[in-house]
């Protein structure tokens, strides 16, 4: 709080206007005191100072204990029973020790007592005490004011309570006018000021237990409770008002005893105001407070028990939804009932599915294939948690309820607030993408991030292991990422016969017209024909021979899935594979593209202006189809062009869950690709 102070967002209370008329003094001060006023006043002398502490749940327990004890008494002696209390622990700060600075609170008291009305008074009074506490910290002058005034307070009645049987009592009783204070009681205004639950004293008392509160929080790392420095810069202004309030609270008190002209209704109802507004400004800070540090437990909570001591399942998933042991049931899909977390995943592995509400019917679809084949060993169980921000909008609900119902797995219920969402995005790198986690019985991550295993190689990647993941990636990759994209209905003889294969796609219809016109003029070629001949197959158009602009979609979103596989088991640079679906990835947005096989063993990866080149000058390499197979003719005089041009590559990673690779490198060169970072706002609207 050596920062200099902002001013509140919060309205003042007073606000400044000026008036000609002498009848309107007071009024006129009392709205000349404005929160940034006050705070200029604070700042002129002080800064947070923790020379002297105390030990404020202490004192804040004796306070409560005087406020207490005080207001029973008070309250039999207004309903006329005035026989002596019968005191229980609980009332009482019994056991609770303090040590309190008693030339201090003397001087406190002193200038709390027989101050003349109004609101210019008790500034100056609220500002002497400033001066009195300079070495305390905020809320420490705070309480150890209203502790000044509930032990002249608690004095008074304690006086009167004993009066009755003690001379000693009575005589100090008469000396203080106590017996004055009794036809009070009866009256509103004595009421709020001093016994309502809700009263200024025990607002005041409530304000100094949340900034007692909001400073044991000060311990944590800002970065982990990020509400807590606007809640600190607003305890200079609050101490200000509690001690103003307790200042105004004391004078009304002189007035009783005194018998003089009491403080004006209209301060006092300002003073009622502002109080609450103070409370509701703690409570709100509080809130979000309580909230973060629960987040930052439960991170802290799942760390321990997913990573390093695993724990049963059923405690896992409610805590990672909840925050708690227990959750709402999840919803079952193939009978939509209720049914608890313990009752369907006891003893299973568990595979989550956590996304938006913007899941691909691909995805889903690919889904439902798992599950229909999980589905007979009964040892794993599928869980939807899907996380829709807040506030939910009735599309929103439209939505889940149509996803919902084209699961037959688990799902979580509609409003359920993921308690775990810290974790899921820093452990488990939630981002744009579904994230699918798969858990053994005991919490223990198995496979992170299983969404590229089921895009790549649906059931085939049963059980979702590294073992598994390893066995897959022997296959040529071909056959993983290009074959199931090709309609050709003779491609599989040809891969059994290790036939030469062209592969080729592209955005322009010209290159790929080009393509397949120079193509024919290779194959008809008697070099070729005799003992070189290719096929070729068009990737890109559906079973009716049309261009399909989806499947192209899902084409790339399955060439990234397997280089992040590959790079997370692999490493992004360990081998060739990795560079050619880096390179074929690098031509995504190209006119056009060739990848060239020996039945489903990759030979060559080629951007389509480069394989143009190539085919127009045929007559140039064709004789070496005498010595070499026509593969190694075509990647020989095709690395030949590539070392004469030079074009930068450049890959977009999508906005992929979970692990992705930071180090890629160049797939045409033996350099590693520059990491860049983009930034994009849509500004609340919809990206176009």
């Amino acid at each position: 709080m050596a920062a200099p102070h902002k001013a509140p967002t919060t309205p003042a209370l007073l606000h400044s206007k000026q008036s000609a008329n002498p009848k309107d003094k007071e009024e006129m001060s009392m709205r000349h005191y404005s929160d940034d006023l006050v705070t200029g006043h604070i700042y002129a002398k002080h800064r947070d100072d923790d020379t002297t502490k105390i030990d404020l749940s202490n004192y804040i327990s004796v306070i409560e204990s005087i406020i207490t004890t005080a207001d029973r008494i008070t309250d039999t002696v207004h309903r006329g029973s005035e026989g002596r209390l019968v005191y229980s622990n609980d009332s009482l700060a019994s056991g609770v020790v303090i040590e309190p600075p008693l030339c201090t609170l003397h001087c406190i008291s002193s200038e709390l007592s027989c101050k003349p009305t109004g609101i210019e008074k008790a500034h100056e009074t609220t500002l002497e005490i400033f001066e009195i506490l300079v070495n305390y910290p905020w809320e420490a002058k705070a309480a150890l004011t209203l502790l000044a005034f509930a032990t002249d307070y608690g004095d008074l009645w304690h006086l009167y309570h004993y009066s009755q049987a003690d001379p000693l009592a009575k005589s100090l009783a008469i000396i203080k006018r106590v017996a004055t204070l009794k036809k009070h009681l009866d009256s509103l205004r004595y009421r709020e000021v001093f016994l309502n639950p809700r009263s200024l004293i025990q607002s005041c008392l409530q304000a100094i237990k949340y900034m007692d509160e909001i400073r044991e929080f000060s311990k944590y790392d800002v970065k982990e409770l990020p509400e807590l420095p606007s809640a600190l810069r607003q305890i200079p202004l609050i101490t200000y008002w509690v001690i103003h309030t307790i200042v105004a609270s004391r004078i009304e008190l002189s007035t009783y005893l005194s018998e003089t002209e009491n403080q004006s209704q209209r301060y006092l109802s300002e003073l009622f105001e502002k109080i609450a507004l103070v409370l509701t400004v703690l409570e709100k800070h509080l809130e979000a407070i309580r909230e973060q540090h629960e987040e930052v437990n439960l991170y802290r909570w799942l760390i321990d028990h997913i990573e390093h001591y695993h724990t049963d399942i059923t405690l896992v998933i409610p805590k990672l939804l909840s925050g708690k042991p227990e959750t709402k049931p999840l919803i079952d899909g193939t009978t939509h009932r209720e049914v608890s977390v313990h009752e369907s995943l006891a003893g299973k592995n568990v595979i989550l599915i956590i996304s938006g509400l913007d899941i691909s019917e691909d995805d889903i679809r690919a889904f439902h294939k798992i599950y229909e084949d999980l589905k007979r060993d009964n040892k794993h169980e599928i869980v939807w948690i899907p996380i829709i921000p807040e506030p939910y909008h009735e599309e929103d609900r439209k939505r889940y309820d149509y996803l919902r119902s084209t699961m037959k797995w688990y799902s979580v219920q509609f409003t359920t607030k993921i308690s775990g969402m810290r974790y899921i995005e820093e452990k488990w790198q939630l981002r744009d993408d579904p994230l699918v986690v798969v858990l053994n019985p005991q919490s223990k991550v198995e496979f992170m991030n299983a969404i590229h295993l089921i895009r790549v190689w649906e059931s085939e990647a049963i059980p979702f292991t590294f073992n598994r993941t390893e066995v897959l990636l022997r296959k040529n990759w071909p056959e993983s990422t290009l074959i199931k994209f090709a309609h050709q209905p003779r491609l599989q003889n040809w891969i059994a016969r290790e036939k030469y294969i062209l592969f080729y796609g592209g955005k322009n219809p010209l290159w790929i017209q080009q393509f397949e016109e120079r193509v024919e003029i290779l194959k008809s070629d008697p070099l070729v024909m005799d003992g070189s001949s290719f096929e070729i197959v068009r990737i890109g158009k559906d079973a009716t021979g049309e261009d399909d602009p989806a499947l192209m979609a899902r084409f790339w979103i399955i060439q990234w899935g397997y280089f992040v596989v590959k790079s997370q088991i692999k490493g992004s640079s360990a081998s060739e594979t990795t560079e050619d679906i880096l390179r074929l990835i690098s031509y995504q947005t190209e006119d056009g593209w060739v990848v060239l096989t020996v039945g489903s063993a990759p030979v060559l990866v080629g951007r389509g202006s480069l394989i143009s080149k190539l085919l127009e000058e045929f007559p140039k390499w064709k004789q070496n189809l005498r010595l070499k197979a026509f593969p190694d003719v075509f990647r020989d005089y095709f690395n030949e062009l590539a070392l004469k041009s030079h074009q930068c590559d450049r890959v977009v990673l999508p906005g992929f869950s979970g692990w992705i690779p930071m180090i890629v490198n160049c797939p045409e060169c033996p350099r590693f690709m520059e990491t860049g970072i983009n930034f994009k706002c849509c500004h609340g609207g919809v990206d176009v």
